[in-house]
């Protein structure tokens, strides 16, 4: 499992234990349950983070560390998250979407909670078998493994995607879908990003909607948060999830154009009363272009 997701686990963890004025329902929420579950069955490394976060000092020495590399990460996930949610909601509700893919999905509860809210949704479920059987695990512990959620182990750097969804009996290729990328295609280099694009389009036969975010290019053309210090880049280096791709927000559109997709908006970072605290890794949604 990626340190990634481990951190995410553990803030949305430290979230429920260092703010007392939280409802006893926000408190108590699935994304909270499930980064405890999953912490307790990571290994040594989740159970040491599981056991940092209940004590206040260490809480607070965590928090600051986070700040002093990378300021404003752990509020950006958060803001990431709820455009997303707010997202596929809307799709769902509003466009009829019936098929919900997630790639790279980690430990988020995402699609547990919706594969609940809309239960003529089918949700799929995709990471590595490692991420995928501790989930499995967390989520039958809470009970909240719906009928219609499928978590599927593969592994995209050695599967490709047509092969693994015609293999998925859950998967139907004539349903409106959207995929959700959130902070995967920033780990792939750019011919794998085209594979995995194209094969999706080939893949479904229905309206095809995309979520996905990159990372920024800077100026000097590296893909990295506008705000990265050098301890981050330490960080990512040793733990083998250096950003390997990106794109300027100005080349966004012919980008995805070049993979079949349109771009139908970028999320603004500078959104007066909800910008982003920690810029850098763009959020788009974007339609895949109808096969001719």
């Amino acid at each position: 499992m990626s340190n990634t997701s481990l951190l995410i686990c553990a803030s949305q963890f430290c979230a429920s234990q260092c703010r007392p004025g939280l409802s006893e329902h926000a408190a108590n929420s699935l994304n909270c349950q499930l980064a405890g579950q999953v912490l307790q069955r990571s290994g040594w490394r989740g159970r040491l983070l599981l056991t940092v976060m209940r004590w206040p000092v260490f809480r607070a020495l965590f928090s600051g560390l986070l700040q002093s590399s990378l300021p404003g990460i752990v509020a950006h996930y958060q803001w990431r998250k709820q455009h997303i949610a707010s997202r596929v909601r809307q799709q769902v509700t509003e466009q009829g979407v019936q098929q919900l893919l997630i790639i790279g999905a980690g430990f988020d509860a995402l699609g547990a909670r919706l594969s609940a809210e809309f239960q003529q949704l089918q949700v799929i479920e995709i990471d590595r078998a490692e991420t995928i059987n501790i989930k499995q695990q967390a989520l039958q512990r809470l009970n909240a493994q719906q009928p219609n959620l499928w978590l599927k182990a593969a592994d995209l750097a050695s599967c490709s995607m047509a092969r693994l969804l015609a293999d998925t009996k859950a998967f139907s290729a004539t349903r409106s879908t959207l995929v959700l990328a959130e902070g995967v295609l920033m780990y792939l280099p750019q011919p794998a990003i085209n594979a995995l694009l194209q094969q999706l389009r080939h893949s479904i036969n229905a309206p095809l909607q995309l979520v996905a975010s990159q990372m920024q290019l800077n100026q000097q053309g590296r893909a990295r948060f506008t705000r990265q210090r050098w301890p981050a880049d330490v960080l990512l280096a040793i733990s083998g999830e250096r950003f390997v791709s990106g794109v300027s927000a100005k080349a966004l559109p012919d980008w995805l154009t070049s993979m079949g997709f349109n771009l139908q908006q970028l999320v603004p970072a500078d959104q007066p009363g909800n910008s982003d605290p920690c810029p850098g890794e763009l959020l788009f949604y974007a339609e895949a272009r109808p096969e001719i």
